[in-house]
C-alpha cells in the first residue's frame, strides 16, 4: 500500500506502525476458509481497530512528550483480553526510566477492554489474536 506524499512524518509513521501491528496479529488461518490475502487483510482491520480503540483511551501525560513504548496484547475476537497487557521486551529498558507514560498506556488498556466492533469485522467470538501496539506520545 502506497501512502500519500501529503501525509506528515507523525501520520506515515503511525500508519506504519499500524500496518507493522497488523502483520504481527495471529490467527488461524485454516479455520475461516479464507484465502491468505483475505486473512491478511481482516487481521490488519482487526489490528486497526484495536489501535484506534487504545489510542482513543490514551491519555499522553504532560511531559512524556516524543516517546514511544511497544506493548504487546492478546485478545479475543470478542474483544476480551487473554492474559494481561504486558510491555514488549524492546521497551523494557524505556519502560523502566518512564513510569508514568508506561502507567497511562496500562490505564488505556483498563479503559478499552473489551474491544469493540471485531466480530464485524470477521473475527470469531473465541479466535485469538496476539499485537505490538505502538504507542507514540
Amino acid at each position: 500500500m502506497i501512502w500519500p506524499r501529503l501525509l506528515g512524518t507523525h501520520d506515515r509513521m503511525i500508519r506504519l506502525f499500524a500496518l507493522l501491528l497488523a502483520l504481527s496479529v495471529a490467527a488461524p488461518v485454516l479455520a475461516q476458509g479464507l484465502s491468505a490475502e483475505a486473512i491478511a487483510k481482516q487481521n490488519q482491520a482487526i489490528a486497526i481497530r484495536v489501535q484506534q480503540q487504545l489510542m482513543s483511551c490514551w491519555i499522553v501525560p504532560p511531559g512524556e512528550e516524543d516517546q514511544r513504548l511497544a506493548l504487546d496484547i492478546a485478545f479475543f475476537g470478542d474483544g476480551r483480553l487473554d492474559g494481561e497487557a504486558m510491555l514488549a521486551p524492546e521497551s523494557a529498558k524505556a519502560a523502566s526510566k518512564r513510569g508514568v507514560l508506561t502507567d497511562s498506556i496500562l490505564a488505556a488498556v483498563d479503559r478499552c477492554v473489551p474491544f469493540e466492533g471485531l466480530e464485524a469485522l470477521g473475527a470469531d467470538a473465541e479466535e485469538r489474536f496476539s499485537v505490538t501496539i505502538y504507542f507514540q506520545s
